[in-house]
């Protein structure tokens, strides 16, 4: 998930990545800062739709949400040769 937020809510940001608290279903591998592009990014394992919505909805005043699913590399070439 990444997001980008508006410059005016800045503090506001950094008060939320200080304080949040994710759901005991998911497992957090990273949390990165972009530097100079008001981007936050984390990278994270979740079960379902519902963990997800827990981490993104904290966040949805500060700007747009984004989640990227992704796969192991090794697990999407598998399943795209039974396509």
């Amino acid at each position: 998930m990444w997001i980008k937020w508006e410059v005016d809510k800045i503090d506001e940001a950094k008060k939320l990545w200080k304080e949040i608290k994710f759901p005991k279903e998911v497992k957090v591998i990273g949390r990165y800062l972009l530097i100079g592009r008001h981007l936050t990014v984390v990278i994270f394992e979740a079960p379902d739709e519902e963990a997800i919505l827990k981490i993104t909805h904290p966040a949805r005043n500060l700007g747009i949400p984004h989640v990227c699913p992704a796969l192991p590399m090794e697990e999407a070439l598998k399943m795209m040769e039974r396509i």
